[in-house]
């Protein structure tokens, strides 16, 4: 039923650990299917596109930076997919931070999941970058933009004092 709507992405429709699932579903539904915020290692990002049918040409992988143990091993995770026929711009990285926003930037990334107003006072963006009609920029300021986060400042103060 799904396949009759105008659906951008449908995001972990299962497990990404279900290969079996997931090959399934992606020989019956026509649509781009998002998958991998859990995943944390190159070797399961390896695996999910080994194993898990996905398509190179329309779905989505979302492992995040921050929780694939850094940008060392995403860099990596990113020769492994570009070796096997996936683009970087078919990587949406998922969670609601600003560092997302500097990785999916300076790796030309397909774009960045996020979710300002969520996960306060660490996730969203710094002051000086709103969202407008869905897009968010850079901040000018040195950093991963929680420093520029007024909400935030009480807290980062607590934690070093």
């Amino acid at each position: 039923m799904l396949n009759e709507h105008d659906i951008y992405w449908y995001e972990e429709p299962c497990d990404p650990l279900d290969f079996e699932t997931h090959a399934e579903l992606a020989r019956h539904y026509a649509a781009r299917l998002a998958t991998g915020e859990n995943l944390l290692s190159t070797a399961d990002a390896r695996n999910l596109i080994r194993y898990a049918g996905l398509r190179p040409d329309r779905d989505v992988l979302q492992m995040d930076p921050a929780l694939s143990y850094g940008l060392v091993e995403y860099l990596r995770t990113l020769d492994v997919l570009r070796n096997t026929g996936w683009s970087p711009r078919q990587c949406v990285p998922h969670g609601g931070h600003q560092l997302n926003v500097g990785v999916a930037s300076g790796l030309g990334l397909g774009g960045c999941e996020s979710y300002p107003g969520v996960f306060e006072p660490f996730g969203g963006f710094a002051d000086e970058c709103p969202v407008e009609g869905g897009y968010v920029g850079l901040p000018e300021s040195p950093g991963i933009g929680l420093e520029e986060k007024a909400t935030l400042r009480p807290t980062l103060t607590e934690l070093v004092a």
